[in-house]
Protein backbone atom coordinates (compact mmCIF):
# COMPACT_ATOMS: atom_id res chain seq x y z
CA UNK A 1 0.00 0.00 0.00
CA UNK A 2 0.83 3.62 -0.64
CA UNK A 3 2.22 5.48 2.36
CA UNK A 4 1.05 8.90 2.99
CA UNK A 5 2.22 11.41 0.42
CA UNK A 6 1.10 15.26 -0.37
CA UNK A 7 2.37 17.76 -2.25
CA UNK A 8 0.48 21.55 -2.61
CA UNK A 9 1.10 24.59 -4.32
CA UNK A 10 -0.24 28.25 -4.58
CA UNK A 11 -2.36 28.51 -7.59
CA UNK A 12 -4.79 31.16 -8.41
CA UNK A 13 -4.44 32.63 -4.87
CA UNK A 14 -5.67 30.04 -3.21
CA UNK A 15 -3.82 26.55 -1.98
CA UNK A 16 -4.02 23.76 -4.24
CA UNK A 17 -2.99 20.47 -2.76
CA UNK A 18 -3.60 16.73 -3.53
CA UNK A 19 -2.48 13.96 -0.92
CA UNK A 20 -3.15 10.49 -0.96
CA UNK A 21 -2.58 7.15 1.50
CA UNK A 22 -4.71 7.66 4.69
CA UNK A 23 -7.90 7.12 2.44
CA UNK A 24 -9.22 4.48 -0.08
CA UNK A 25 -5.60 2.34 1.07
CA UNK A 26 -7.20 -0.51 -0.87
CA UNK A 27 -8.02 1.27 -4.20
CA UNK A 28 -5.13 1.12 -7.19
CA UNK A 29 -5.10 4.97 -6.96
CA UNK A 30 -7.10 7.31 -4.44
CA UNK A 31 -5.97 11.05 -4.14
CA UNK A 32 -8.07 13.68 -1.72
CA UNK A 33 -7.85 17.37 -3.61
CA UNK A 34 -8.17 20.52 -1.58
CA UNK A 35 -9.17 24.00 -2.64
CA UNK A 36 -10.19 26.31 -0.48
CA UNK A 37 -12.58 24.29 1.92
CA UNK A 38 -13.64 22.41 -1.02
CA UNK A 39 -12.77 18.97 -0.75
CA UNK A 40 -13.04 16.06 -3.35
CA UNK A 41 -12.24 12.14 -2.56
CA UNK A 42 -11.25 10.42 -6.18
CA UNK A 43 -10.33 6.62 -6.01
CA UNK A 44 -9.23 4.53 -9.49
CA UNK A 45 -9.85 0.84 -9.92
CA UNK A 46 -8.75 -1.53 -12.24
CA UNK A 47 -10.30 -4.86 -12.67
CA UNK A 48 -8.26 -8.59 -13.48
CA UNK A 49 -8.10 -8.70 -17.62
CA UNK A 50 -11.07 -10.22 -19.26
CA UNK A 51 -10.17 -10.65 -22.98
CA UNK A 52 -12.71 -13.38 -24.16
CA UNK A 53 -15.61 -10.89 -23.87
CA UNK A 54 -14.26 -7.56 -23.86
CA UNK A 55 -13.15 -5.75 -27.37
CA UNK A 56 -13.30 -2.26 -26.36
CA UNK A 57 -11.77 -0.46 -22.89
CA UNK A 58 -14.43 -0.10 -20.18
CA UNK A 59 -14.37 3.52 -18.67
CA UNK A 60 -16.60 4.56 -16.06
CA UNK A 61 -16.66 7.70 -14.55
CA UNK A 62 -18.91 8.55 -11.23
CA UNK A 63 -18.89 11.69 -10.04
CA UNK A 64 -21.67 12.68 -7.09
CA UNK A 65 -21.94 15.62 -4.75
CA UNK A 66 -23.90 14.64 -1.69
CA UNK A 67 -25.63 17.38 0.21
CA UNK A 68 -23.43 15.79 3.43
CA UNK A 69 -20.29 17.99 1.41
CA UNK A 70 -22.13 20.91 2.27
CA UNK A 71 -23.90 20.23 5.84
CA UNK A 72 -26.92 19.27 4.99
CA UNK A 73 -29.21 16.27 4.66
CA UNK A 74 -32.16 15.72 1.73
CA UNK A 75 -35.42 17.12 3.24
CA UNK A 76 -39.10 15.99 2.45
CA UNK A 77 -40.97 12.40 2.45
CA UNK A 78 -37.81 10.56 1.69
CA UNK A 79 -34.52 11.05 3.20
CA UNK A 80 -32.16 9.75 0.50
CA UNK A 81 -29.88 10.69 -2.00
CA UNK A 82 -31.63 10.25 -5.17
CA UNK A 83 -30.09 10.29 -8.69
CA UNK A 84 -27.01 11.66 -10.55
CA UNK A 85 -28.19 15.49 -11.13
CA UNK A 86 -27.38 17.17 -14.40
CA UNK A 87 -24.49 18.61 -12.79
CA UNK A 88 -22.70 15.65 -11.72
CA UNK A 89 -23.56 13.74 -15.24
CA UNK A 90 -22.19 16.44 -17.07
CA UNK A 91 -19.22 16.98 -14.84
CA UNK A 92 -18.37 13.02 -15.18
CA UNK A 93 -18.62 13.74 -18.88
CA UNK A 94 -16.00 16.55 -18.55
CA UNK A 95 -13.67 14.11 -16.35
CA UNK A 96 -14.20 11.13 -19.02
CA UNK A 97 -12.88 13.33 -22.07
CA UNK A 98 -9.50 14.36 -20.95
CA UNK A 99 -8.24 10.93 -19.95
CA UNK A 100 -10.14 8.80 -22.31
CA UNK A 101 -7.62 8.81 -25.00
CA UNK A 102 -4.76 8.45 -22.65
CA UNK A 103 -4.81 5.28 -22.25
CA UNK A 104 -2.61 2.86 -24.65
CA UNK A 105 -4.35 1.11 -27.33
CA UNK A 106 -4.94 -2.57 -26.71
CA UNK A 107 -5.77 -1.55 -22.98
CA UNK A 108 -8.99 -3.54 -22.31
CA UNK A 109 -9.38 -3.93 -18.83
CA UNK A 110 -12.15 -2.55 -17.12
CA UNK A 111 -10.94 0.80 -14.92
CA UNK A 112 -13.59 2.94 -12.89
CA UNK A 113 -13.48 6.24 -11.16
CA UNK A 114 -15.32 7.66 -8.75
CA UNK A 115 -15.17 11.23 -7.34
CA UNK A 116 -17.44 12.01 -4.17
CA UNK A 117 -17.37 15.52 -2.67
CA UNK A 118 -16.34 15.36 0.86
CA UNK A 119 -17.06 19.08 1.70
CA UNK A 120 -17.90 22.11 -0.68
CA UNK A 121 -17.15 25.82 0.71
CA UNK A 122 -20.00 27.17 -1.75
CA UNK A 123 -17.21 29.23 -3.58
CA UNK A 124 -14.64 26.56 -5.28
CA UNK A 125 -16.82 24.48 -7.44
CA UNK A 126 -15.14 20.92 -6.85
CA UNK A 127 -15.93 19.58 -10.92
CA UNK A 128 -11.90 20.89 -11.21
CA UNK A 129 -10.81 19.14 -8.43
CA UNK A 130 -12.37 16.24 -9.27
CA UNK A 131 -10.88 16.34 -13.01
CA UNK A 132 -7.22 17.15 -11.48
CA UNK A 133 -8.30 13.94 -8.72
CA UNK A 134 -9.08 11.58 -11.51
CA UNK A 135 -5.82 12.31 -13.07
CA UNK A 136 -3.51 12.36 -10.19
CA UNK A 137 -5.45 8.69 -9.20
CA UNK A 138 -4.34 7.00 -12.14
CA UNK A 139 -0.93 8.13 -12.86
CA UNK A 140 -0.01 7.25 -9.38
CA UNK A 141 -1.83 3.95 -9.59
CA UNK A 142 -0.70 0.53 -11.77
CA UNK A 143 -3.07 1.39 -14.24
CA UNK A 144 -1.03 2.40 -17.55
CA UNK A 145 -1.81 5.98 -18.34
CA UNK A 146 -0.40 8.44 -20.62
CA UNK A 147 -1.05 11.47 -18.37
CA UNK A 148 -1.08 13.30 -16.15
CA UNK A 149 -3.58 16.21 -17.30
CA UNK A 150 -4.01 18.96 -15.42
CA UNK A 151 -7.34 21.32 -15.09
CA UNK A 152 -8.03 25.11 -14.81
CA UNK A 153 -11.51 27.04 -15.04
CA UNK A 154 -10.52 30.81 -15.91
CA UNK A 155 -12.61 34.06 -15.75
CA UNK A 156 -12.84 37.31 -17.08
CA UNK A 157 -13.87 40.28 -14.54
CA UNK A 158 -13.74 43.45 -14.95
CA UNK A 159 -11.05 42.93 -17.98
CA UNK A 160 -8.87 41.21 -15.85
CA UNK A 161 -8.34 36.89 -16.10
CA UNK A 162 -9.24 34.81 -12.62
CA UNK A 163 -7.95 31.21 -12.34
CA UNK A 164 -10.33 29.16 -11.11
CA UNK A 165 -13.02 31.72 -10.18
CA UNK A 166 -15.73 31.25 -7.25
CA UNK A 167 -19.25 31.18 -8.42
CA UNK A 168 -19.64 34.95 -7.19
CA UNK A 169 -16.99 35.76 -10.17
CA UNK A 170 -18.25 33.82 -12.98
CA UNK A 171 -21.31 34.71 -12.95
CA UNK A 172 -20.16 38.43 -12.60
CA UNK A 173 -17.36 37.99 -15.65
CA UNK A 174 -17.99 37.97 -18.92
CA UNK A 175 -16.44 34.52 -19.72
CA UNK A 176 -15.85 31.45 -17.90
CA UNK A 177 -13.35 28.62 -20.21
CA UNK A 178 -13.02 25.30 -18.87
CA UNK A 179 -9.56 23.32 -20.33
CA UNK A 180 -8.17 20.33 -19.86
CA UNK A 181 -4.71 18.64 -21.08
CA UNK A 182 -1.27 17.38 -20.61
CA UNK A 183 2.17 19.87 -19.56
CA UNK A 184 2.46 20.39 -23.99
CA UNK A 185 -1.08 20.13 -25.14
CA UNK A 186 -4.85 21.10 -24.70
CA UNK A 187 -7.20 17.82 -25.05
CA UNK A 188 -9.79 19.78 -23.97
CA UNK A 189 -11.65 22.34 -24.05
CA UNK A 190 -15.30 24.22 -23.36
CA UNK A 191 -15.91 28.33 -23.23
CA UNK A 192 -18.82 30.11 -22.65
CA UNK A 193 -18.65 33.86 -22.96
CA UNK A 194 -20.33 37.10 -24.37
CA UNK A 195 -19.23 38.38 -27.18
CA UNK A 196 -15.17 38.60 -26.97
CA UNK A 197 -12.66 39.15 -29.55
CA UNK A 198 -10.38 36.31 -30.62
CA UNK A 199 -7.47 38.06 -29.28
CA UNK A 200 -8.92 37.61 -25.83
CA UNK A 201 -9.66 34.25 -26.06
CA UNK A 202 -6.37 33.19 -27.29
CA UNK A 203 -4.84 34.84 -24.63
CA UNK A 204 -7.23 33.07 -22.12
CA UNK A 205 -6.47 30.00 -23.25
CA UNK A 206 -2.75 30.65 -23.13
CA UNK A 207 -3.11 31.77 -19.72
CA UNK A 208 -5.36 28.65 -18.17
CA UNK A 209 -2.52 26.39 -19.75
CA UNK A 210 -0.30 27.66 -17.47
CA UNK A 211 -1.87 26.63 -14.69
CA UNK A 212 -2.52 23.37 -16.12
CA UNK A 213 1.41 23.09 -16.53
CA UNK A 214 1.21 24.09 -12.95
CA UNK A 215 -1.16 21.24 -12.20
CA UNK A 216 0.54 18.89 -14.09
CA UNK A 217 3.84 19.43 -12.14
CA UNK A 218 2.46 18.92 -9.17
CA UNK A 219 1.40 15.60 -10.05
CA UNK A 220 4.40 14.61 -11.64
CA UNK A 221 6.07 15.62 -8.22
CA UNK A 222 3.39 13.25 -6.04
CA UNK A 223 3.93 10.26 -8.51
CA UNK A 224 7.81 10.48 -7.70
CA UNK A 225 7.09 10.30 -4.06
CA UNK A 226 4.89 7.55 -4.55
CA UNK A 227 6.99 5.60 -6.89
CA UNK A 228 4.41 2.69 -8.75
CA UNK A 229 5.07 0.85 -11.66
CA UNK A 230 2.57 0.55 -14.11
CA UNK A 231 1.33 -3.04 -15.75
CA UNK A 232 0.12 -2.77 -19.10
CA UNK A 233 -1.48 -6.16 -20.24
CA UNK A 234 -2.06 -4.89 -23.86
CA UNK A 235 -4.01 -7.54 -26.60
CA UNK A 236 -1.97 -7.35 -29.71
CA UNK A 237 -3.67 -7.31 -33.16
CA UNK A 238 -3.06 -9.39 -35.67
CA UNK A 239 -1.95 -7.54 -38.49
CA UNK A 240 -1.60 -10.24 -41.42
CA UNK A 241 -5.24 -11.32 -40.30
CA UNK A 242 -6.42 -7.56 -39.88
CA UNK A 243 -5.30 -6.72 -43.84
CA UNK A 244 -6.66 -10.45 -44.94
CA UNK A 245 -9.97 -9.30 -43.73
CA UNK A 246 -9.43 -5.28 -45.05
CA UNK A 247 -8.39 -7.16 -48.47
CA UNK A 248 -11.70 -9.21 -48.92
CA UNK A 249 -14.36 -7.08 -47.63
CA UNK A 250 -13.09 -3.53 -48.00
CA UNK A 251 -14.93 -2.94 -51.12
CA UNK A 252 -17.79 -4.16 -50.68
CA UNK A 253 -18.32 -2.69 -46.67
CA UNK A 254 -17.84 0.68 -48.69
CA UNK A 255 -20.69 -0.26 -51.37
CA UNK A 256 -22.92 -1.18 -48.36
CA UNK A 257 -22.47 2.04 -46.44
CA UNK A 258 -23.31 3.65 -49.40
CA UNK A 259 -27.37 2.55 -48.23
CA UNK A 260 -29.77 5.98 -47.62
CA UNK A 261 -31.32 3.80 -45.12
CA UNK A 262 -30.13 3.76 -42.13
CA UNK A 263 -31.79 0.22 -40.39
CA UNK A 264 -30.98 -1.30 -44.01
CA UNK A 265 -27.12 -0.23 -44.06
CA UNK A 266 -26.80 -1.54 -40.31
CA UNK A 267 -28.63 -4.77 -41.32
CA UNK A 268 -26.48 -5.30 -44.20
CA UNK A 269 -23.17 -4.07 -42.13
CA UNK A 270 -23.85 -6.60 -39.49
CA UNK A 271 -24.84 -9.65 -41.91
CA UNK A 272 -21.05 -8.70 -43.50
CA UNK A 273 -19.23 -9.14 -40.30
CA UNK A 274 -21.30 -11.86 -39.60
CA UNK A 275 -20.08 -13.50 -42.58
CA UNK A 276 -16.19 -12.69 -41.44
CA UNK A 277 -16.74 -14.09 -38.10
Amino acid sequence: MIDFCRVEREIGGRTLSIETGKIARQADGAVVVQYGDTVVLVSAVTAPPRFDDIDFFPLSVEYREKQSAAGKFPGGFIKREGRPSTKETLTARQIDRPIRPLFPEGYFQEVQIIANVLSADLENDPDILAMIGASTALTISKIPFMGPTGACRLGRVNGEFVVNPTHKQVAEGDLSLLLGGRKEAINMIEVGAKELSEDVIAEAVATAQKSVREVCEMIEELREKVGVEKEIPLVENDEQLEAKITLQISDQLYELKQIPDKQQRNDAVKELFEQVK
